[in-house]
């Protein structure tokens, strides 16, 4: 594999851990063109979509090399966004080799993340959190925590099992308005709407909606229409989970 392969490839392991990881497309691009802008070749370009990277490297003896590469994994992790801009900078910078670079964004893409138990507690706390803040009851905070708990654990079994984002915020928004009802009939003293609003608060789609509004104020319009899709989709589909769960208690 030749030096212009490796820095393709490098660019590319670059900008899909930071996509996969939840940065926005326009600082995906920034990373793989200043990766590229080590060649010291002129018109470098490097394409970030919601799905797709694409790179392009032009090489007058040989033809113009290309590469493109498929991404379907989405999380959150900042540290690893971080961690590949800095990796960057100092590529960039002559600090390190690019077999020294490589190394570092085989790293970082194995890095440990968040523990199953850190991403639970996580849920739970942020849904009895949320819902005391929403001027819910101590037990309408003490139910929501519970909800979050097992919100947490659907939505992690869920992504071992790579489900659809509209199913799994559907199966979310369902199990979220089934448990609130069901708490409400052991508890009748707690109010179903607190609980809801602070249990869904995990699973709703602020951070692709910000990065979508992002894109779109950058010039990144094909990026920033699917994101601003993709979080209207989610929203509707936790809204019709929460319906259904309540059309099955009517009463409510």
């Amino acid at each position: 594999m030749d030096d212009d392969t490796k820095l393709l490839n490098l660019a590319l392991d670059a900008g899909e851990i930071m996509l996969t990881s939840g940065a926005e497309t326009y600082r995906v691009q920034d990373t793989m063109l200043r990766i590229l802008s080590v060649s010291g070749r002129k018109h470098v370009e490097a394409l970030a979509l919601s799905t797709m990277l694409i790179v392009s490297l032009p090489r007058e003896e040989k033809g113009p090399l290309s590469m493109a590469r498929g991404v379907s994994d989405r999380s959150v992790n900042f540290e690893k966004i971080c961690a590949v801009n800095n990796m960057s900078r100092s590529f960039v910078a002559g600090k390190i080799t690019l077999e020294e670079a490589t190394q570092k964004v085989l790293e970082i893409h194995y890095a440990p993340s968040f523990a199953p138990w850190q991403r639970i507690l996580g849920y739970a706390l942020t849904s009895g959190g949320l819902t005391m803040v929403y001027n819910g009851t101590f037990w309408d905070g003490a139910a929501a925590f519970i909800i979050g708990t097992l919100l947490g654990i659907m939505s992690y079994i869920m992504s071992k099992r790579k489900t659809s984002y509209f199913f799994s915020s559907f199966t979310g928004g369902l199990l979220t308005g089934l448990l609130a009802c069901l708490f409400h009939l052991i508890l009748p003293f707690t109010q179903i709407d607190m609980m809801i609003v602070g249990s869904i608060m995990p699973i709703l789609p602020g951070i692709t909606l910000t990065k979508g509004i992002r894109d779109l104020l950058e010039g990144n319009f094909i990026s920033g229409n699917a994101k601003l899709m993709e979080a209207f989709l989610i929203a509707c589909a936790i809204a019709a989970g929460v319906a259904m769960a309540l059309s099955i208690f009517p009463n409510f």
